[in-house]
């Protein structure tokens, strides 16, 4: 049997202290332990350190009482310096970023001492979580979007002067790989939390930087990456040279934006016009490169440092292999079943990509690896000058504070860890990516209230095994000017599987009502056998599996569920709202207290009917599907339901509960099976429906999903302009005709065509920007256009109708009844 005494002198062990960001880890050489300190630096006089590797626990039956298991380290003959720099790097600095990511850097500032100055523009307000979290707080530019305040690179100058900040941490994103910037901060002699400008300017087209790899041997893409820009030019290359399929990259683009997958010559030029459109909205450049489309590649990413004393090191890899639309969804570190040599391969190229630009502070270093087989060769794609969103990940599996390390950078210091082979790498770590959009609409991003908000973890405080990085909190609003993530879900386990199992059991108990979200579909993509199986995934996943990932939506809620969200309606209407600090009493039982509800005395004839009316975009079979919900003596109701497996046959399910002020919702079914719920409940005055959302407090419950969401028009008479009705969402305007809508609040860019012109079916018609990205609105059917109700720059909401198509008698008889038009 491995003895613990003898692992711990071939090993270096790790034990990870919840609550803190650091490491502890024990030479074997030593007669002592070296302490955990808050930056992952080690000091002396520590207890024993007594956790055991995975290897020992396995063989000994596995570790007792709260102990976690370990995994290994490889020993290094340099140990980590024993005096930790207490110093901090800054006094003061200004993060010239909003959301998630400025709350990350504000975090580990206050960890270090260090004051921070917020921007909030006029959409974000004083309000906004990263304003409220940092110790100064200024209003930046004149209005919401980008280019009126969080791109005012002279204003933001001007506020680090006023505040007497030191440096400024661009976050990612706005200005974070912006050169101009980067100089005209050092030129105000403040220091700049990220690469000197040389190197942003280099990898910042993908054009230049192809040519830089080239030049020190690092593995390209085949593409085109000259400078002749014109049409005809590219047409050529892409006919003649690189072939289908192939990418439209925008030089200067990223994060999805400003690309196109292009299979046809005949795709070719919309496709290259729309990319231009977009690269210059969202970059301020039109450039493009094109790149041979490796079909399903893996897309693995080495995040490096590098200081100003000449070092450079890996923090070893993320996989980001599972995206939609070229945008990553869940990322991983390390990459599972990578050869341990095309590893260690990957991450000293990453380092030599570096150095060819003279690299300084955080970097993200992205290459394809080729599937096609097991010796794949993997290609330079881009490199990133900046955090990445999916840094977290490399934290947890190396338990180092990259923030940190890279304010400590830009004050001029070494790495805190100088030697390669001693940067840990435990366990596995995932991050998914919460974003406001709607997976039922073709992942359309969702703008509006966020009306509740409890994640499964207590928000940008760090965390071990669960950790979530948000903006968003209860009350906020959703805008369309910025970027729709809600939130970053990270979890860390010991292996690869504990980890998916725990993303997964954190997706469920993940609570956000008021907009849509991916949840759904990001518990299904971890779900999925191909998600589970090491080394599985590539980016052609959703291509190969999207259909398998089945969501089911408002109108497809089994009779159980409905059941529960009339239940839930009922007991809120007739205000049977129970404190949630005080014990039910017994008299609450009786007929005439406050818990019989609407029942009333004289027996079957006393018992009172409800209709709720849910409200949807439309049933299945045509017909309105009302709830009855009848009251009984004893506070219950027998809902009465269509079943879901017949239709014309009613179900009458008997439900009692209670719901009390936390939202906490007890259900009893048919008398006999009891569940566990939190309910929350919204009542919009403004359109006179109630709205609500439910958690499962139990997974893998066999008759309910996970979570569910209904709404209803309000049963009570309330004050409302706009007062919504079933029918109302079912309008298709004049007989012959069909509304063309907007499918989300945006801005329109393009408007193609005039009133009176023939448009063919799959026609774009309107291209608006919402969120960053183009979205097309195409003909449903061939028809003349009747009216068109938009002009380019016009600011729309969601459901707006910008056109009206009026359709040939032929084609009226065989034309698609829907209103809703696509969007791409």
């Amino acid at each position: 049997m491995l003895s613990l005494s003898s692992c711990l002198k071939e090993t270096l062990v790790r034990r990870s202290i919840r609550g803190s960001g650091g490491i502890a880890l024990l030479h074997p050489s030593s007669s002592y332990s070296h302490s955990y300190s808050r930056r992952g630096f080690i000091t002396k006089q520590s207890p024993i350190f007594h956790h055991c590797t995975e290897k020992v626990q396995k063989n000994e039956g596995g570790g007792g009482g709260d102990h976690r298991r370990q995994s290994a380290l490889s020993l290094s003959t340099t140990t980590l310096s024993s005096s930790p720099k207490t110093k901090k790097p800054f006094d003061k600095i200004l993060i010239a970023n909003r959301g998630e990511i400025a709350c990350r850097v504000i975090r580990t500032a206050k960890r270090l001492g260090v004051k921070t100055v917020a921007l909030y523009s006029d959409a974000d307000g004083q309000s906004a979580v990263h304003a409220k979290m940092a110790d100064e707080a200024y209003l930046i530019g004149t209005g919401p979007s980008p280019g009126e305040s969080y791109l005012r690179g002279n204003e933001v100058l001007d506020i680090a002067s006023k505040s007497g900040a030191q440096a400024i941490h661009p976050g990612y994103g706005f200005l974070s790989e912006n050169s101009n910037f980067a100089t005209q901060v050092s030129d105000a002699n403040i220091s700049f939390i990220g690469p000197p400008p040389s190197a942003i300017l280099a990898m910042g087209s993908k054009s230049h930087s192809k040519k830089i790899m080239d030049d020190a041997g690092v593995p390209t893409t085949p593409g085109y990456h000259g400078d002749d820009q014109s049409p005809e030019r590219l047409l050529h290359e892409a006919v003649t040279n690189v072939g289908f399929p192939l990418l439209i990259k925008a030089t200067m683009g990223g994060g999805g934006k400003g690309m196109r997958l292009v299979w046809s010559e005949s795709e070719f030029l919309p496709a290259l016009e729309s990319c231009r459109r977009e690269s210059q909205a969202a970059f301020g450049d039109q450039n493009v490169i094109l790149e041979k489309y490796l079909v399903h590649p893996r897309h693995i990413e080495i995040q490096i440092m590098a200081d100003t004393h000449g070092n450079t090191a890996y923090l070893h890899e993320r996989d980001c292999s599972l995206q939609r639309r070229h945008q990553k969804i869940i990322e991983e570190a390390p990459a599972s079943d990578l050869p341990t040599e095309k590893r260690k391969m990957m991450g000293e190229m990453a380092v030599k990509a570096a150095q060819a630009v003279g690299y300084i502070n955080a970097g993200t270093v992205e290459f394809l690896l080729d599937t096609k087989d097991d010796d794949g060769e993997f290609y330079f794609c881009e490199m990133n000058t900046r955090l990445q969103v999916e840094h977290p990940v490399t934290e947890m599996i190396t338990n180092q504070d990259l923030v940190e390390w890279q304010l400590r950078i830009a004050a001029g210091e070494e790495l805190p860890i100088l030697d390669q082979g001693m940067i840990p790498c435990y366990g596995h770590a995932m991050e998914a990516r919460i974003y406001a959009e709607n997976p039922l609409k073709d992942f359309l991003p969702a703008t509006g209230n966020v009306w509740h908000h409890r994640p499964p973890a207590e928000p940008n405080v760090g965390g071990v095994d669960v950790r979530v990085d948000t903006c968003i909190e209860t009350g906020k609003d959703i805008t369309m000017y910025y970027d729709p993530m809600i939130s970053k879900l990270i979890v860390h386990g010991d292996n690869r599987e504990d980890c998916r199992e725990k993303l997964i059991s954190a997706l469920e108990e993940y609570q956000i009502a008021g907009v849509p979200s991916n949840i759904p579909f990001l518990i299904e993509c971890a779900k999925h056998d191909v998600f589970s199986k090491p080394g599985a995934m590539n980016t052609g996943f959703l291509d190969e599996y999207g259909s398998d990932i089945k969501l089911r939506g408002k109108d497809e809620l089994g009779s159980l569920e409905q059941a529960i969200c009339a239940l839930a309606v009922s007991l809120k209407i007739e205000n049977r709202i129970h404190n949630a600090n005080t014990a039910s009493s017994a008299s609450s039982r009786v007929p005439w207290s406050n818990s019989s509800g609407s029942w009333r005395i004289g027996g079957k004839i006393g018992r009172h009917e409800r209709l709720l009316e849910p409200l949807h975009e439309g049933d299945s079979d045509g017909v309105k599907h009302q709830i009855k919900c009848i009251s009984n003596h004893d506070g219950s109701f027998d809902m009465v339901l269509h079943s879901e497996e017949h239709p014309d046959v009613k179900r009458i399910i008997t439900m009692n509960g209670k719901l009390d002020s936390e939202c906490n919702l007890e259900v009893l079914i048919d008398g006999v099976r009891k569940e566990s719920f939190t309910a929350i409940i919204n009542e919009n005055t403004k359109n006179g429906t109630i709205t609500v959302s439910a958690w499962s407090s139990v997974s893998g419950r066999s008759e309910t999903n996970v979570s569910f969401e209904m709404t209803f028009i309000h049963p009570l008479p309330i004050a409302s302009d706009n007062r919504a009705s079933s029918s109302s969402l079912s309008s298709m305007g004049s007989i012959g005709s069909f509304t063309m809508e907007a499918p989300m609040p945006g801005k329109v860019i393009r408007v193609n065509g005039k009133e009176g012109d023939d448009v063919m079916e799959n026609e774009a018609v309107v291209v608006m920007e919402a969120m960053k990205m183009e979205h097309t609105v195409v003909a449903p059917i061939s028809g003349k256009l009747e009216e068109i109700n938009c002009a380019v720059g016009d600011i729309v909401n969601d459901g707006d109708i910008l056109a009206i198509l009026k359709v040939a008698k032929e084609e009226e008889k065989t034309g698609s009844n829907s209103k809703e038009m696509g969007s791409s």
